[in-house]
């Protein structure tokens, strides 16, 4: 059996961004990392209390926080939201603009997304769209994030 050590792979974006840490900093991700690892390996990932920690958080911050009011409507009409449904197979996109459909897949391949146009997919989804443009891709892979250079 390997060590957890040897199961790390960094891709160039994150050791990017990596370098750019204080060294405190890049001891607590170290960290971070070794730890996300290990619970990967030992399927030691405890989301209830993940959760629970969430909920303890938020109980117990000050009341005197920023008052949201929910039964109106506080984006604009002309505003472009864009939905995105993700999963291990998919990347669903809709939108009411094509052009913000287009930036949104163009961050995923960026991202290193690599994937294709599913149409058929698309066809039987077309029925229960509600926006105006819906686009679902096939992901073939994801590796290292696209570079200009």
């Amino acid at each position: 059996m390997k060590k957890t050590l040897e199961h790390i792979n960094i891709k160039d974006a994150e050791f990017n961004y990596f370098i750019t840490l204080s060294p405190s900093d890049q001891l607590t991700y170290f960290f971070e990392l070794y730890e996300a690892e290990r619970n990967i390996q030992n399927g030691n990932i405890n989301l209830k209390q993940f959760f629970n920690n969430i909920k303890e958080a938020l109980d117990n911050r000050e009341d005197d926080s920023i008052e949201i009011d929910l039964t109106t409507n506080s984006i604009p009409e002309n505003y472009n939201l864009v939905d995105i449904l993700i999963d291990d197979k998919r990347i669903m996109i809709e939108s009411n603009s094509l052009r913000a459909v287009r930036k949104v897949i163009r961050k995923f391949i960026e991202s290193g997304y690599i994937m294709s146009r599913d149409y058929k997919m698309e066809k039987t989804f077309k029925e229960d769209k509600i926006t105006r443009y819906m686009r679902v891709f096939k992901i073939i892979n994801h590796g290292s994030c696209f570079s200009y250079n």
